[in-house]
């Protein structure tokens, strides 16, 4: 996608407005749909669910930039002195970055989400009960991955929460340490299971 924008086949003028942004995507994954590899190729009579889902991740993760400027470049990142990097343009894509804001929202979401969950099981929790029980290392994680999967039914619908998501993503996907799990798949079955788990402990508060 970041290539398409900078080689044209994604017009900066269209894409730029977010609000365009689900039928600029839509339109570019039908017209390269065959160049997509088979096993990440959505059904056809999908696209238009895809194509908003997929618009979420760019404005999730990454800020459009129109002119992005130059940026210096080292193969493999060996080294950066004059002789062994030069300047290349820099991608419209930029990473966002996750700030204490993000985490503070990504804590809101959790604490929803968790709520929801109780309503679910007729259970009753005050939000600074939840806030403080979500914040134990039990529940750390599990309460993450349950708030990222009912945000994953939002995405389709093309509400984008922004890097907040990425903020829970990374309180299950990488470890305490920061950095990313080696080998983490993030499956329907890991949601269902942590769920499962949470729900059990609601009930539990329950009596």
């Amino acid at each position: 996608m970041a290539d398409s924008v900078t080689r044209g086949l994604i017009p900066l003028g269209t894409v730029h407005p977010y609000s365009e942004l689900p039928k600029a995507t839509e339109a570019w994954i039908r017209e390269h749909f065959f160049s997509i590899p088979q096993n990440a190729r959505p059904d056809w009579d999908d696209l238009p669910q895809f194509a908003q889902f997929f618009t979420t991740y760019l404005i999730n993760s990454f800020d459009l930039i129109a002119s992005p400027g130059m940026q210096r470049f080292s193969p493999g990142a060996h080294c950066f002195c004059p002789i062994c990097s030069w300047m290349i343009a820099a991608p419209n894509l930029q990473a966002r970055k996750v700030t204490g804001k993000h985490k503070s929202y990504a804590d809101r979401l959790m604490v929803d989400a968790i709520a929801q969950l109780a309503i679910e099981q007729q259970v009753t929790l005050e939000e600074t009960d939840i806030a403080a029980w979500i914040e134990q290392p039990p529940q750390r994680e599990p309460a993450a991955l349950v708030a990222y999967g009912r945000d994953l039914f939002l995405r389709m619908q093309g509400v984008a929460e922004g890097p907040a998501i990425l903020a829970l993503w990374r309180r299950f996907a990488w470890t305490p340490q920061g950095s990313p799990k080696p080998n983490f798949r993030l499956t329907v079955k890991v949601i269902l299971q942590a769920e499962q788990q949470l729900a059990t402990a609601i009930l539990a508060m329950k009596g």
